[in-house]
């Protein structure tokens, strides 16, 4: 008996289709994901960009060394443009500032000196030290206002509670009383029932209310004693008073207004104590009581 192993159409089908697909006998043809070239252009262009970046920095680097002339100030009232406000002087500024003529705009620290700037003048809020190409300087200053005074010494607070130093101009603003603020440092910050009664010196600076405090008593514990511009005094509180969140502002707003309705009403006017430390409740007190 004869055996015949023959090859029929189907294994040459099979041979075709493998070399179709890319794939021989002796090897396997891999195409890579799409996932993987993408990451790989990726980081090719993030490589072709740091080169740039990097080159750029170079040229700009040899550029400044070899024209240091170009970033010199040389005069510097028309160099240097200085906004202050109603103390500080441009001169006071430039010497904080180490400010100079021959000075290289690139050899002043301008971060460092911002920095020291506001650590020595409390009185200022804001500043901006912005270089301008080639030779110029613009430096802007926003100083505090103050709104109330804190015991001596010239020792006066604006609207976010900051303490700071000012004489000129401020005989006029009310009185915060009840703390030994001479323990209180320049550029430090008030807390509790002295910060309750900035924030409500501050509300009576809006245009639409008409009563002016002469002092704010912020000693007692649970309530402020107000003198207001005539001698009348009340107590006053709301609720959320010692929180130094400004959420409760909006209480202590309508709480006041209802307040100074009362005393400017016809009957209100003769009352000289009032007390307004419950929730939506206004009553004048009894002559003699305290």
């Amino acid at each position: 008996m004869k055996w015949k192993l023959s090859i029929g159409s189907k294994g040459k089908k099979r041979g075709n289709r493998l070399m179709k697909s890319g794939r021989r006998v002796t090897g396997v043809v891999t195409d890579l994901p799409a996932s993987v070239k993408l990451t790989a252009a990726l980081m090719a262009c993030v490589v072709v960009l740091l080169l740039g970046v990097w080159g750029v920095w170079k040229l700009f680097i040899a550029y400044y060394f070899k024209g240091q002339s170009l970033f010199v100030l040389r005069d510097l009232r028309s160099s240097v443009v200085i906004v202050t406000g109603r103390t500080l002087t441009p001169d006071l500024i430039c010497e904080k500032l180490g400010l100079r003529e021959g000075v290289n705009l690139f050899s002043i620290p301008i971060e460092e000196k911002r920095r020291e700037l506001l650590e020595q003048a409390p009185n200022i809020r804001e500043i901006s030290i912005v270089r301008r190409m080639p030779d110029k300087l613009a430096i802007t200053i926003v100083e505090r206002e103050p709104i109330a005074r804190v015991g001596s010494h010239g020792r006066v607070v604006d609207k976010e509670g900051v303490v700071f130093i000012r004489y000129a101009g401020t005989g006029g603003l009310p009185l915060i009383k009840g703390t030994e603020f001479s323990q209180i440092k320049p550029g430090e910050r008030l807390h509790g029932n002295e910060l309750a009664a900035v924030r409500l010196i501050h509300s009576t600076l809006r245009p639409e209310c008409s009563m002016r405090l002469l002092a704010v008593d912020a000693s007692k514990e649970d309530y402020l004693l107000l003198t207001f511009s005539d001698y009348r005094q009340a107590k006053f509180a709301w609720r959320g008073m010692a929180n130094d969140l400004k959420e409760p502002d909006v209480l202590m707003q309508r709480h006041f207004d209802n307040l100074a309705k009362a005393m400017e009403s016809e009957i209100g006017k003769p009352r000289m104590m009032w007390d307004a430390t419950l929730p939506d409740r206004v009553f004048a007190m009894p002559v003699g009581v305290q």
